[in-house]
């Protein structure tokens, strides 16, 4: 079986918890995290690959 990748963008840090709870929930694990700043510093971008599978 091959693996199955998601990539999930989080808009507010306080989301991240939560999100990969569920995913986890699902059968999903977190591979990487990863932020980006966007507009001129007005907006930060939050991340979240996951695998499933082998």
């Amino acid at each position: 079986m091959l693996k199955k990748w998601d990539c999930v963008m989080v808009g507010h840090h306080e989301n991240i918890g939560k999100i990969i709870e569920d995913w986890e929930k699902a059968g999903w694990r977190l591979h990487t995290y990863t932020a980006a700043q966007m507009r001129a510093g007005l907006e930060i971008n939050h991340y979240l690959l996951f695998e499933k599978g082998e």
